[in-house]
């Protein structure tokens, strides 16, 4: 069974992504804590190349942004080799988003990770699973632009 590489997260196995915390909280290795309940699911790009690419961008709030990442408030998961499992569009949950512009569509419910190479991504309004060989999380000031690819929000 393959395990997957980590690239940008710390090492320090207190700190680090785990198969028990998966990828919901976790402290960078330039010490930024990422705790994906305080961000907001933004986009989601897939490249279906050689290897496939699938990037997400979760974005903090600046109220609830920790102090490291006031500058940097966009957290970005560039996963390689990918191969997706299941991509499942909630309809209740979108439903509920075109009738209540409050309602939180990108809201993080859980991130997981199998300690092998299996990840799975809950928000408001989508499931996710997919397998991926290597991981690269990196901190922005601000969005990348779009590029053409198939895209969510």
């Amino acid at each position: 069974m393959a395990v997957a590489e980590f690239a940008g997260v710390t090492k320090d196995e207190h700190r680090g992504v785990t198969s028990q915390g998966g990828l919901y909280e976790f402290w960078t290795e330039n010490s930024a804590h990422i705790y994906l309940h305080d961000t907001d699911f933004r986009h989601l790009t897939y490249q279906p190349g050689r290897p496939p690419i699938l990037e997400l961008q979760f974005v903090y709030d600046p109220e609830w942004a920790p102090p490291e990442l006031s500058e940097t408030p966009v957290v970005v998961f560039r996963f390689e080799d990918v191969r997706l499992v299941e991509w499942r569009e909630d309809q209740e949950g979108h439903d509920c988003v075109t009738t209540h512009p409050d309602a939180p569509p990108g809201q993080v419910e859980l991130f997981d990770w199998d300690g092998a190479d299996l990840f799975t991504l809950f928000t408001f309004t989508l499931c996710l699973a997919f397998h991926a060989s290597r991981v690269e999380v990196a901190v922005r000031a601000e969005p990348a632009s779009v590029a053409p690819s198939s895209t969510y929000p």
